[in-house]
Order: structure tokens, then C-alpha cells, then sequence
């Protein structure tokens, strides 16, 4: 009896390991497509800003390291007005959800009363 019990308790502890073992490894999850873009955007920013500086550096000529930051000056000047712009454009939108908002609310309400006359 002694033994019969041994070997159900060595089986009972066997069984979680050899199915743990036969299972699949556990695959890490890829990512969406929203994160890799994300990962991207990071990753051309941090490019971008070390070419900046890479091309902001002093070199021999002071002429040419002054126009490497006049030129990056532009390019930040651009980029300012494309966010103003940008800016801009996410007002109107946010303003016209607004106002179709509302409009929808008055017509909910309308229908609202409509309903219980």
C-alpha cells in the first residue's frame, strides 16, 4: 500500500512539470501597429537630432559651423510653423465637434420632447 501511495504521489507531482514542459514556450506579443509606428517616430527624432548635432559641431571653419546652425535654425523654424498649422487645424476640428455636438444634443432634446407630448 506504502508503495502504491509513493508512486501516486510521484505521479501527482510529475503531472504540473511534464505539462508545463510539453506546452508551447510562451512567444513574447508583437507589437500593433500603432507601437511600432510610435518606436519609429522615436527613433527618426533621436536620428534626426543627432544628425543636427552632428552637423552643429565646430569644425575649422567658423563660417561654416555658423551656417550649419543658421540652417538648423531654419529647420526648426519650419518645423514650428508646420506645428502651428498643425495647431491650428486640430483647433477648427475640436471647434466643429463642438458645435456638432451641441447641435446634436438640441436636436436629442427636441426629440425628447417630442416624445412625450
Amino acid at each position: 500500500m506504502s508503495t502504491f501511495v509513493r508512486c501516486f504521489a510521484f505521479f501527482a507531482a510529475a503531472l504540473p512539470a511534464s505539462l508545463a514542459l510539453a506546452q508551447e514556450p510562451i512567444r513574447p506579443r508583437t507589437p500593433t501597429l500603432e507601437e511600432r509606428v510610435t518606436a519609429l517616430e522615436s527613433s527618426i527624432a533621436t536620428l534626426d537630432t543627432r544628425f543636427g548635432l552632428a552637423r552643429s559641431r565646430p569644425g575649422d571653419d567658423a563660417g561654416q559651423t555658423e551656417l550649419a546652425l543658421s540652417g538648423r535654425i531654419q529647420a526648426l523654424e519650419r518645423t514650428v510653423d508646420r506645428l502651428s498649422v498643425d495647431l491650428q487645424r486640430v483647433q477648427r476640428t475640436a471647434d466643429d465637434a463642438l458645435r456638432a455636438a451641441g447641435a446634436a444634443q438640441r436636436t436629442a432634446e427636441q426629440a425628447a420632447r417630442d416624445a412625450q407630448r
